[in-house]
């Protein structure tokens, strides 16, 4: 969905508006996935996947013609840059927090997995009452999933 708007000043308009609930969306995304309420997180993905997609289009349409927004107003130029700015840093924080939570529950599935291989009995093959078993379980950990 591309914006409409009826010049410049209105284009920078709502792209602060964008940008600004873009920001928002990051912002309490990122708040619920750090108390591990990713249910609720859920719902905004769509929005903000859509709303990303306007700002990404705006984004390359603006760099490929500059002068689209010369004749803003500076201060809402000012306040698109502050809002910019924003949404930078709440994307920022947004991908820590998301890192994090992959980085334990990788953790914790390794734990698991380990704790399965150690519960294991070891077969003994050789020496004075071997007896040969056949270990039917298995337990496979893949680093890259």
């Amino acid at each position: 969905m591309a914006l409409l708007a009826h010049d410049a000043a209105d284009l920078v308009d709502q792209l602060i508006l964008l940008t600004r609930r873009l920001a928002d969306l990051a912002e309490r995304q990122a708040a619920l996935f750090e108390a591990s309420r990713f249910a609720e997180a859920g719902p905004l993905t769509d929005e903000a996947a859509r709303l990303a997609a306007t700002y990404q289009m705006e984004s390359r349409r603006i760099s490929a013609n500059p002068g689209m927004l010369a004749d803003a107003p500076d201060v809402l130029k000012q306040t698109l840059k502050s809002e910019t700015e924003r949404f930078r840093a709440a994307m920022t924080a947004h991908e820590r927090v998301l890192e994090r939570q992959r980085l334990l529950a990788e953790g914790l599935v390794r734990a698991i997995a380990e704790e399965a291989v150690a519960a294991r009995p070891t077969p003994v093959a050789y020496g004075p009452g071997a007896v040969v078993r056949r270990d039917t379980s298995a337990v496979a950990l893949d680093r890259r999933a």
